[in-house]
């Protein structure tokens, strides 16, 4: 008898009782208390058809009984007004501080809905009528949210925490754009420096997830997380599906993706610099008959013929393609999740270290009444500030160093005292770090722009050598690149169908980096340019 129907058992309930008790002697006793009520019930003709049910209950009544013991309370039950149909089965018991903290945890992870109806009826003490009244629904959708209220809690009890490795040891996710961000700098400022915001993204990757799953998986109360989760709905970074769940909604890489196929990627370029040097030449011989060549422009074009070449054979998006987003934004999202404190993720397994952000482009309307202001940015491994571009210069984002920094070259360039203008005193201030990383340089008390600086008009031209010479480059590659592409995809959750195909192979496919670094290995190009080159340029008249 004890053989087949208990001794199978007796783990499991050791295992729940130690989660009650916290303590091994305590839950020793909980289990042998157990053990004697069944041996008893079953001496006097009880049947056990499901003994492990059976067990789990009395446990847990012996277990009420232990602390009422422990603390001489009595027993309050929240559930048992008339007006409740049928409550008996979802009767809460309050006997004890550890069973108050409970309790409130378990209405802490409801959602929103169901909280507000069960905090006021059963903490407030308010009437169905009330709530009714007071929130604007009927009464049988108060009974029905209050019902299903006190199922979810009564099942938090019954249950072992869930909390998923990020609620102790969160991951870090950096955002990436194929487009423009918006007017307040989105999405990055969604989930800039917000842990919690970037692994609720995290956590609802893989399949969707209701807010109040999400809070339990990270152990973070469903009202904290409510609002992030709403920020994030309305930002476009997750959507909501029709049955109340929300997941994210764009693809997640991981570091160790940069790294998957890193010698085959690194095989592919060195197979194909031949073309990719041919083109580069054209393009130099091109660019030395203008008036405007500088050795740094040169670096920044040979970066962007090998980008622009990639994307032309994936027929990469324009930016009218791009899907518009709140606040006048244009892109494509893709995140990179790593460790905490894991530092700057680059390709440093192969032969180079292959760090390589896309071109990142902030326009500006007629500041000083000019038509429209512009500053491209690379951010490369090649740059010896990489790690650091803008830090030190006091902004709280990119957007918002890029903007002063277009400014400050406008004003420079144009021989206007930046103290006398609309313009940020941070800058002003940065001038001295500036000067370090090769911005701008001051001789003579004189201050000079030193990144290239065209009109529109020699933009328009320069956009021109590299758009035919990117070209020939592509074509030279078309078919070796699609069919390498075909066979390196990532593997995404089904329910992400709106991701772009070409950003199943981001990061997979050969980086624009490593043809620059083959060229420059071929004497192309110099690599130590003798001064702090940032891979930026303006654009104004």
């Amino acid at each position: 008898m004890f053989k087949d129907l208990i001794q199978p058992h007796l783990e499991h309930l050791m295992s729940v009782s130690l989660n009650k008790c916290g303590n091994f002697a305590d839950a020793e006793d909980l289990v042998q208390e157990t053990v004697l009520t069944a041996l008893k019930y079953i001496d006097n003709g009880g049947n056990l058809e499901n003994p492990r049910a059976w067990l789990s209950t009395v446990l847990t009544r012996r277990y009420y009984d232990m602390l009422r013991r422990k603390y001489q309370l009595p027993t309050v039950t929240i559930g048992a007004e008339m007006e409740i149909a049928d409550t008996s089965s979802t009767e809460l018991a309050i006997i004890s501080r550890e069973e108050a903290e409970s309790l409130r945890r378990e209405v802490a992870y409801l959602a929103r809905s169901y909280r507000t109806v069960i905090v006021c009826h059963y903490f407030k003490k308010q009437s169905v009528k009330e709530i009714s009244a007071a929130l604007g629904i009927p009464v049988g959708t108060v009974k029905s949210r209050l019902d299903f209220g006190r199922k979810q809690i009564k099942k938090g009890f019954d249950t072992m925490e869930k909390y998923t490795v990020n609620s102790y040891e969160p991951q870090s996710l950096t955002i990436g754009i194929c487009g423009e961000c918006a007017l307040n700098d989105e999405p990055f400022s969604l989930v800039e420096g917000d842990m919690l915001a970037q692994n609720l993204l995290i956590l609802a990757y893989e399949k969707p997830l209701t807010v109040a799953e999400l809070s339990r998986a990270i152990g973070v109360a469903t009202a904290y997380v409510e609002p992030i989760v709403e920020k994030l709905t309305e930002g476009a970074l997750m959507k909501r599906t029709g049955d109340g769940k929300v997941y994210t909604d764009f693809i997640i890489f991981h570091t160790n993706d940069w790294c998957k196929f890193i010698n085959e990627q690194e095989s592919f370029a060195e197979n194909h610099v031949d073309a990719y040097v041919k083109a580069l030449e054209s393009a130099i011989k091109e660019l030395k008959s203008t008036e405007f060549y500088s050795e740094r422009l040169e670096r920044f074009m040979m970066i962007r013929i090998a980008e622009d070449a990639l994307w032309k054979v994936k027929d990469g998006l324009n930016f009218d393609s791009f899907p518009d987003r709140p606040n006048g934004g244009k892109w494509i999202a893709f995140g990179i999740m790593r460790p905490q404190n894991d530092g700057v993720m680059s390709v440093n397994k192969g032969k180079e270290q292959y760090m390589y952000n896309g071109r990142r482009v902030q326009s500006l309307a007629k500041y000083l009444e000019t038509v429209n202001l512009e500053l491209q940015n690379y951010e490369t491994s090649l740059y010896s500030y990489v790690d650091s571009k803008y830090s030190g210069l006091g902004f709280k984002s990119i957007q918002e160093a890029d903007i002063s920094l277009t400014k400050l070259c406008y004003l420079i360039k144009n021989k206007i005292d930046p103290e006398r203008v609309d313009l940020d005193p941070r800058i002003i201030k940065a001038i001295p770090v500036l000067e370090e990383r090769g911005f701008i340089s001051n001789g003579n008390g004189k201050n000079k722009v030193l990144i290239p600086c065209l009109s529109h008009e020699q933009h328009r031209r320069f956009c021109g050598i590299i758009s035919r010479n990117a070209e020939v480059f592509a074509s030279s590659i078309k078919e070796p690149l699609t069919q390498y592409l075909k066979t390196h995809r990532k593997m995404i959750p089904s329910h992400l169908v709106g991701v772009p195909e070409d950003k199943l192979s981001l990061p997979y496919e050969p980086n624009a980096m490593m043809f620059v670094y083959e060229a420059i290995n071929k004497g192309v190009h110099p690599r130590d340019l003798g001064y702090p080159c940032p891979e930026t340029i303006a654009v104004f008249d």
